[in-house]
């Protein structure tokens, strides 16, 4: 455990100038986006994406897109929540800009 808390410091101080979420190689989060923005995460992928929404935000909101981001080969990635769309492709092209947006 006090492995991973220093492995999280020292990504925190690789570009203290960036203000965007840094994700690890092994790190995943469940996130909500909407009108471009990322207005809902959490680091805590046991949670369901229905948990995930319901915790966060009572119900997803119209227009409002929710699944998992991790990064691949270096890059932040989105799929979709199989739970609201049935299948586990990559996300929209408008929901990449957010989250590459929040996240690094």
């Amino acid at each position: 455990m006090f492995t991973r808390f220093l492995s999280w410091l020292k990504r925190s101080e690789d570009n203290p100038a960036d203000p965007r979420i840094r994700l690890g190689p092994d790190d995943a989060a469940l996130v909500s986006v909407r009108d471009g923005k990322v207005i809902a995460y959490t680091l805590d992928v046991t949670l369901s994406h229905k948990e995930f929404v319901t915790r966060e935000l009572g119900e997803l909101p119209d227009g409002a897109w929710v699944g998992t981001i991790r990064k691949l080969d270096g890059a932040v990635v989105a799929m979709n929540s199989r739970t609201y769309y049935g299948n586990q492709l990559p996300a929209p092209p408008e929901v990449f800009t957010a989250v590459r947006a929040a996240f690094r």
